[in-house]
């Protein structure tokens, strides 16, 4: 029982970090489950994964939230100008998303059906560390506001992160760089566009998990790693604000070669 529990706490770190930084919690989720031979009910522990992600989003974004709903309520019933940008972000979240919903209703089978494939994570982990690298050189432009051209970029570029070893936040970010947006100015957008990919994700599995029945055991593992999620997943945002400060996403592309190198020839072999 007590490797069991260190196993889902371990399961519990790589959630929270991975669902935040640009390097793919599904991916890891995968790779680690297959190392630590976590293949019961993985639809359900999903889902407790994906919710603890999303309070702690939640949470973290919960003075930008409610500042973007009050500013769209106040705009929308009173016409208060002093609002309309927050109108407009709200706006621009919806058409954000709107690609990743329509991307999954057409393909949403076949990426379920490679999601636990390694060597095709492996090789996705390395594209996705190749692609950071890439759109950290694109060059800033001089009007730095966010456009509905802009959000609509950036949630085609989050369709890719749908794939297991392609980041959704990454995604995002890469989205936001080659429409010559400055991380720093994008961050909050960018974590916003988190909140309805994760719920849909967390959606799409609760469809399924009625078919399940969990033991006692295992409800207290999974409530385990549900914990760890949770305060994880919060801390990892300030060290993804502290590497965007700092430009230093050079790491992530480094250590997603490596572990995506890993990975391929890890699952070419076995």
């Amino acid at each position: 029982m007590i490797i069991d529990i260190l196993k889902y706490i371990l399961m519990g770190l790589v959630q929270g970090v991975t669902e935040v930084l640009p390097i793919s919690s599904s991916g890891h989720l995968a790779i680690m489950g297959s190392i630590l031979k976590i293949e019961d009910n993985t639809i359900a522990f999903r889902v407790f994964l994906h919710l603890a992600s999303l309070i702690a989003t939640l949470f973290f974004l919960r003075k930008r939230l409610w500042q973007l709903i009050k500013g769209f309520c106040l705009y929308l019933f009173k016409k208060d100008k002093t609002y309309k940008n927050e109108f407009h972000t709200c706006w621009m979240i919806v058409v954000a998303t709107l690609p990743a919903v329509i991307f999954t209703l057409l393909v949403g089978d076949f990426i379920e059906s490679i999601s636990n494939t390694l060597w095709v994570i492996g090789m996705l982990l390395m594209i996705n560390g190749l692609a950071i690298f890439v759109f950290t050189k694109v060059k800033p432009r001089e009007k730095q506001e966010i456009t509905y051209i802009d959000a609509l970029v950036m949630g085609g570029f989050q369709c890719f992160g749908l794939f297991s070893g392609i980041s959704r936040s990454g995604s995002c970010i890469n989205g936001a760089s080659a429409r010559g947006l400055k991380k720093e100015n994008v961050a909050d957008f960018v974590f916003i566009m988190l909140i309805p990919a994760v719920l849909g994700a967390t959606v799409l599995e609760l469809k399924d998990i009625s078919s399940f029945t969990l033991s006692k055991d295992t409800i207290i593992l999974y409530l385990i790693s549900f914990i760890v999620t949770l305060f994880v997943t919060y801390f990892s945002f300030e060290l993804l604000l502290a590497t965007i400060r700092k430009s230093k996403f050079i790491y992530f592309t480094i250590y997603c070669e490596i572990i995506g190198l890993i990975t391929l020839i890890y699952g070419l072999v076995m």
